[in-house]
């Protein structure tokens, strides 16, 4: 016992076992994932109810259920819908439901809804759990309730009903008493308060947001209140409709007293068609219950998100037009206050399709239909577009399409008709609409077309064979021609003459087409004749074609050109070396042939040629044919024409951010631009020193990218030119090519530090223009520092004299006084390479030097001033030699113990002689002077026009002498007694 049942997973018995075991597993999982399918999307139809309705659905996530069953069945599309059904849609899903009295019920996403419609009622009721629904009416009322509200929705009106749960209403809920429920509903219309305020009703509100929105017509809404003190009838449900409010298009009821915002339209989930222009004017309509001053905000997005959302304010508007281009757009509308998520917000979204008319394409404009007994069917053809459902095909005897004599409804782009009579026929083709019945659909043009009665049908017109068949190997030779109107059979016949007596080869075909097998048994190489009759139901000929004839040949015929291949691009300077080839087995004359025209009817060149080749052809640019005929005694053939373009040089490239100055750094590398030339492959570019017959310095002569990076650390100042081509590879379609240079002259300098240039190192500078006219301080760079500071300092004094960022070359100095002073300049490259200047520069401004001393004129040094002079001259004149810096004079004057007794300052205009170039000054207070031994001194002085004093002088000094004789005493004679005494 313990042998048999011992586990053995080398035994062939064991791994069949295995083998069993899994695939019997795999397959009872298969077969209950295939059950779990079917069952999850099973639809059941019903043969016991009469439908009420038909239900379309978007992306399969619709869902129905029975009144009288609990199951869940997923429908398929147009499925029935009958009294009493549920119907719910997924997220991101939709459904319309259509109504045999043309009424239509769109269903958004996330909702659920129930239909009743009894067999003896034309009204059909819409009971609302959740979500939002449109309900769009036509042949009759649609009563629609959610909550405890009911709306009774007149014919040609359109209602949007909104019911949401929200985490506000159900706490409300939690904390009202069983039973105690309650409405409270609003009604704005553009600001109506008088009706706002008049429709007020209590009624039982499952909790939530209830938004009802009439975009069209008008609807009757119905609250209902409760019982009144009656506790009993509130536990019953019992409750007393209030009086119904009407509302009209534009009005708008919010659930609450919150302030809401609604959009009217464009309705929720609406398919807006375009049928005219790229984008589609979309009118945006809403109803606010905020006060006028609060600012609202409409935002539109092509995703749900509102990423790159389009914002607009709207505060104190009602409706507003945007331009929307085809595709889904999400829109959504707050106060700006609350935000986009806010319960008083409203959102939604809508479809742009593009329909453009139709366009007719068969019958072709103008065409004639000739018939001789049976009058042919005419196949219409038209392009339409993916938002028509059908469409609808009139034809008339007038281009106004004035009372049609066909008007057919075609679901398809196409149909044929038979019969439509004799005469000329205009026809149209108007696209129906079921996503938006709307819409005034716009026809296709008015085509014409004509059918006519002939006598004789026109000729049938052969097809092939050419004018020589090849019958080589045992191949088939087909004959095909063009169809004839009413011919139901054709008869071929093949003659060795013209008269087509002597026939070879008589054959009968149901279609425009024959294949003769073995063709050289039967048409050995010879020349034939072949003609085609049209023939009737009865075998009578309507209709035959011209004969035509054609050459057997049991020998494959060689004639084909090889090279240069069709479209070709041959560069204009390889011309000349490009050999023409070909290969053929034919004997004859040859000709090489060129044109301007594929039909060869003007030729460029028609040369007699030899062998399988020609070269050394010159073309000027543009396009060309080529081919090669071959003229025998009996033939004449030429190959297809092969298109030729002589093509000249591409364009050159632009050398892009190459300045007349290149800078090398000395541990960076250069780069070199420039713009791609088109069709351009690779390029080469060379840097050389100027002259004809200079060796490249730099040469690179496969470039793909439009830039180079150099090392140029090695190259020396100087001036260069670089030179950048570019080339195309030769291809299969094109030879090689090449482009014009692009040349550019510039010079090349080695990044170095910045240099110091004026003043030089330890230059000095005089006082006095240091402080008058201080000058420049100039330095240089190679190239042009991206940051710099310029840093002035003196010696002996804290901080600097002079900062200046980012200076120019050339920096004026201030004023300086006396002292040795140093600067320097700091910069850096765009790249961070530091080139400051290596070492401070010094220089010296000198200390200002007095003004040199005058030279006095008058007095001379000891001079003598007695009687004789002072009995001439009441003054004294001083007189000194002019300073030519010196703006004032100080004219000082000290006794013999040098006290000074006069001291006066005067202008050097002043102090100017009119008569001669000296300087005086005349002094006239001789009472101060006495008998004795005086000093005079004159000192120059160089103020600034502020009256500063700049510069002081050396003082001038002159003794001079007073002698006077001393006065003898004064005797008077006695007066005597005067008068009066």
């Amino acid at each position: 016992m313990k042998r048999n049942t011992k586990y053995s997973p080398d035994s062939v018995a064991g791994v069949l076992q295995d083998i069993f075991v899994v695939l019997f597993s795999l397959s009872v999982i298969g077969c209950t994932a295939f059950l779990f399918f079917n069952n999850l999307n099973k639809t059941i139809e019903r043969n016991d109810k009469t439908p009420v309705a038909t239900v379309s659905y978007k992306y399969k996530s619709v869902q129905r259920k029975f009144l009288d069953r609990s199951v869940w069945d997923r429908p398929v599309q147009y499925s029935p819908v009958y009294n009493g059904d549920i119907i719910r849609t997924a997220p991101s899903s939709e459904a319309t439901i259509y109504f045999p009295d043309q009424n239509v019920i769109n269903v958004g996403a996330n909702t659920m809804i129930q239909i009743f419609k009894q067999a003896q009622k034309d009204e059909t009721s819409v009971q609302v759990a959740e979500g939002s629904v449109s309900v769009q009416t036509v042949g009759s009322k649609v009563a629609v309730k959610a909550d405890d509200v009911s709306v009774a929705v007149e014919k040609d009106s359109v209602l949007h009903v909104q019911k949401f749960e929200s985490a506000e209403k159900e706490a409300e809920n939690a904390l009202t008493p069983t039973g105690e429920t309650s409405f409270s509903g609003s009604i704005f219309a553009g600001g109506d308060a008088d009706r706002g305020s008049a429709v007020r009703g209590e009624s039982a509100s499952a909790g939530g947001m209830l938004r009802l929105t009439v975009e069209k017509g008008t609807a009757a809404m119905t609250a209902l209140e409760e019982a009144g003190s009656d506790a009993r009838a509130v536990r019953s449900g019992a409750a007393a409709a209030v009086q119904p409010t009407v509302l009209s298009e534009g009005d708008v009821v919010q659930a609450g007293n919150k302030a809401a915002v609604s959009m009217i339209c464009p309705a929720p989930g609406a398919r807006l068609i375009n049928q005219y222009k790229r984008v589609l004017p979309v009118s945006f309509s809403w109803r606010s219950s905020f006060p006028d001053n609060t600012e609202l905000v409409l935002e539109t997005s092509r995703n749900r998100n509102f990423t790159n959302a389009r914002r607009l304010s709207v505060k104190g508007l009602q409706e507003v037009t945007l331009y929307e281009e085809a595709g889904t757009v999400y829109w959504r509308i707050y106060a700006a206050d609350r935000g986009a998520r806010d319960e008083s917000a409203d959102s939604g979204k809508f479809i742009v399709l593009d329909a453009p008319p139709p366009v007719p394409l068969e019958p072709a404009p103008d065409r004639r239909f000739a018939y001789k007994g049976t009058i042919p069917a005419v196949r219409f053809l038209w392009k339409g577009n993916e938002v028509s459902s059908s469409y609808m095909l009139e034809a008339a005897d007038n281009p106004d399409m004035r009372n049609p004599a066909v008007r057919k409804h075609v679901s398809g782009e196409t149909v044929t008709l038979p019969n439509l009579g004799e005469g000329v026929w205009y026809w149209r083709v108007t696209p129906n609409y079921i996503a938006d019945e709307s819409v005034t659909a716009k026809p296709s043009e008015v085509s014409a077309f004509s059918i006519e009665k002939q006598k004789e049908l026109p000729p049938i017109e052969l097809i092939s064979p050419s004018a020589i068949a090849d019958t080589a190997d045992g191949k088939s030779l087909a004959f095909s021609w063009k169809r004839a109107g009413e011919a139901v059979k054709y008869r071929l016949v093949i003659a060795k003459s013209e008269s087509m007596l002597d026939a070879v080869v008589e054959r009968t075909s149901d279609i425009n087409y024959c294949e003769l097998k073995n063709a050289a048994k039967t048409l050995p190489n010879g020349t034939y004749y072949w003609m085609v009759e049209g023939l009737d139901k009865n075998g009578e000929r309507l209709t035959s074609s011209a004969h035509s004839a054609f050459r057997s040949r049991d020998n494959e015929v060689v004639l084909r050109s090889l090279f240069p291949p069709d479209n070709y691009i041959l560069a204009d300077t390889l011309c000349l070396d490009t050999r023409f080839t070909w290969k053929t087995n034919l004997e004859g004359e040859q000709r090489f042939q060129v044109s301007a025209s594929e039909d060869f009817s003007s030729p460029v060149l028609n040369v007699k040629t030899q062998g399988s080749g020609i070269d050394g052809i010159v073309l000027p640019q543009g396009d060309y044919f080529w081919r090669v005929s071959v003229k025998s005694e009996f033939e004449a053939l030429e190959t297809p024409p092969k298109r030729l373009t002589v093509a000249p040089a591409l364009p050159p490239p632009e050398l892009v951010g190459i300045g007349d100055v290149v800078v090398i750094h000395p541990k960076k590398k250069n780069t070199f631009a420039w713009t791609a030339v088109p069709g351009a492959d690779y390029y080469q570019v060379k840097i050389t020193k100027p002259g004809l017959n200079s060796e490249p310095l730099y040469e690179n002569l496969y470039i793909t990218d439009t830039d180079v990076e150099m090392a140029l650390q090695s190259i020396q100042d100087g001036d260069y030119i670089m030179s950048v081509q570019g080339f195309a590879s030769s291809t299969l379609t094109s030879s090689r090519r090449y482009s014009y240079a692009a040349d550019k002259a510039f010079m090349l300098k080695h990044l170095r530090p910045v240099e110091l240039v004026s003043p030089e190192h330890n230059a000095k500078i005089g006082g006095v223009d240091a402080a008058l006219n201080p000058g420049l301080l100039k330095w240089s760079s190679v190239e042009k520092p991206v940051k710099s500071r310029l840093v002035l300092e003196k010696a002996g004094q804290r901080g600097s004299v002079l900062s200046v960022s980012d200076p120019s070359f050339s920096v004026k100095l201030p004023p300086l006084t006396a002292g040795n002073y140093r600067w320097r300049v700091i910069a850096a490259t765009g790249d961070g390479f530091d080139i400051s200047s290596l070492q401070d520069s010094s220089f010296t401004v000198l200390p200002i030097p007095p003004l040199e001393k005058v030279a006095f004129v008058f007095p001379a040094d000891g001079e003598t001033l007695g009687v004789n002079f002072f009995k001439s001259n009441r003054s004294i004149v001083f007189r000194w030699k002019k300073n030519g810096d010196a703006t004032h004079y100080v004219i000082r004057l000290y006794n013999e113990k040098k006290q000074k007794i006069f001291e006066r300052e005067i202008t050097a205009s002043a102090a100017s002689s009119r008569t001669g170039g000296d300087c005086t000054f005349e002094f006239t207070d001789l009472a101060q002077l006495s008998r004795g031994i005086f000093y005079a001194e004159a000192i120059p002085e160089r103020r600034l026009k502020d009256g500063t004093l700049f510069q002081n002088g050396i003082i001038s000094s002159r003794r001079f002498v007073i002698d006077l004789p001393k006065a003898a005493s004064v005797e008077t004679d006695a007066p005597g007694v005067l008068y009066g005494k």
